[in-house]
This record gives C-alpha cells, structure tokens and sequence, in this order.
C-alpha cells in the first residue's frame, strides 16, 4: 500500500484492485424523451431569438439562455460527465469502493460499502462496462430522481465484478 492510501483506509483494510474510466463521450439520457424535448426547446429558442431580432435592439438575447440550457441538456452535459470521469479513479477494497475525483484542483474521495445486501448491475457496453453498486435517491417537489453509483466505463469489468462479488461473500 502507497503511503497516500496509509490514512484513508482502516487497520484491516486492502486495496485489490485499482483502476480509472475511459473518458469518451456518450450520449446517455435520464429517459427517451428528453432528447426530442430538448431539441425542440432548442429549436424554438433558436426561432424565438431570430423572430425577436427582426423587431430590432436586444430583446432577442433574452433566448440565449434557453438556447444555452438546450444545448446543455441536448448535448454539453455527456461532454461535461466526460471530463468529469477524466478526473476520477477507482479504488476496490475488501471492504468498500472509492471514487476519486479532482477537479479543478479540489479532491474528494466518496466511499460505499460493499455489503451482502448491495445489488449489483453490469451494464456491458461493448470494449468498456460499468458496474454499479450503490443508489442515491433525491428527493424534490415531483419525485425522487434515483442516481446510480458505480465504476463507469472499466476495462475487465468481468474481472472487476468478480473481485466485488467476492467481497461481497466475505462481508
């Protein structure tokens, strides 16, 4: 063990494996829908702001921001959780997994415990996968959005299962 883990982990704990996601982009959204909802509300904003130009001054810039979170929503959030899994590595102990991030010179490490009762899900994407282990659930005024928690875009991802399946027997 590396003497930057020496602090982190507890007095029976063992890192078995280490890895980092493959950054590409991909294109992954919360439902079918939104896709074609945002490019029609991208579309519109693009319409609203040319229409709101021919009357002349600057009330078509009031679009922009519509046009901004569209385009965001449509395409720039699968860039941005690019960039993000760029900037994170993957710890698996005998007890728990890690995900690292750094981003723009700030470090967090977020932990979850591998137990018996974990479900755990292998989504096979083709030379990469993701495995996932964990569920947060946000609750707002119209639901509760629920986000998953995994090691994203791995190689040996069957390897990877395998080792967590193993903690799992042992907890």
């Amino acid at each position: 063990m590396t003497d930057v883990w020496k602090d982190l982990l507890a007095q029976d704990e063992e890192i078995i494996w280490q890895g980092a996601p493959k950054s590409k982009v991909r294109f992954e959204w919360n439902s079918p829908f939104m896709p074609f909802f945002f490019i029609f509300f991208t579309g519109f904003s693009i319409f609203w702001m040319f229409m709101a130009s021919r009357t002349g001054g600057y009330f078509w810039t009031f679009g922009l921001l519509f046009f901004m979170v569209g385009t965001y929503n449509l395409v720039g959030m699968h860039f941005w959780k690019a960039f993000v899994r760029s900037r994170q590595h993957y710890t698996l102990t005998n007890q728990r997994a890690i995900i690292g991030t750094t981003l723009f010179g700030r470090r967090k490490l977020k932990s979850y415990p591998i137990l018996k009762t974990n479900e755990v899900v292998l989504e096979d994407t083709g030379s990469t996968a993701d495995i996932y282990f964990a569920t947060i659930e946000h609750r707002g005024q119209n639901g509760t959005q629920i986000t998953r928690i995994g090691f994203e875009q791995i190689e040996n991802s069957r390897q990877v299962l395998s080792l967590i399946r193993q903690v799992q027997e042992t907890r």
